[in-house]
């Protein structure tokens, strides 16, 4: 099964000219939970005449690699709530939780060491809610290999079958080009692929 997705911002891991290290600054606001981030993203969405997407949705955050702990920082669930708040999306709907910690995609280097899409999809659960729009779309803070999200997906397709599943990623990773500027709009469709991975159109 494949999924539309959309990503906004470019993020360089290990980059060092000025633009590349802006864009891990701007990313550690978005991992923060920075809601001034999150609404400042909203405003830049709409400008680019990308609200559409958002239609008719309701907005699903993607849990972290660990449990939420009352207290901790949410970041796909701050970014949801500013986002219908700014009037993209129509509702938030917590139904997806991890039910036990994995390890975290960041510090895993490389793809054969990351988690598979079936590994996040066996550590993801579903929570039946009541979700009347008829797109759900998946909100994460960054989109690097896609397995995460492609999981996700999944998981929740399997509850609402007949829902439009859609994606969003505040950030793409693109450690393989200089990086030009932050604002690097991009939007396909994601396939699964071979050994636990998924396929990306660039």
């Amino acid at each position: 099964m494949s999924f539309e997705y959309l990503t906004f911002l470019a993020y360089s891991p290990r980059g060092k000219s000025e633009i590349e290290i802006s864009s891990r600054t701007v990313a550690g606001s978005c991992k923060n939970g920075d809601v001034s981030f999150s609404t400042r993203l909203s405003q830049r969405i709409r400008e680019a005449n990308l609200s559409e997407y958002f239609s008719n949705s309701a907005l699903v955050p993607v849990p972290r690699s660990t449990p939420l702990v009352e207290g901790a920082v949410f970041p796909a669930r701050i970014i949801c709530e500013t986002f219908v708040s700014n009037g993209l999306g129509e509702s938030v709907a917590n139904c997806l939780q991890r039910k036990y910690a994995i390890p975290k995609s960041s510090g895993q280097f490389h793809a054969d060491t990351r988690n598979t899409v079936q590994q996040h999809q066996e550590s993801l659960e579903v929570t039946p809610i009541l979700i009347t729009e008829p797109t759900i779309i998946v909100i994460d803070d960054i989109l690097t290999l896609g397995r995460t999200s492609m999981a996700s997906a999944l998981e929740l397709q399997k509850v609402y079958p007949d829902k439009e599943i859609k994606i969003f990623c505040a950030f793409r990773t693109r450690s393989w080009k200089d990086l030009e500027t932050i604002i690097d709009i991009s939007k396909g469709i994601m396939h699964p692929a071979g050994n636990g991975g998924v396929q990306l159109p660039d």
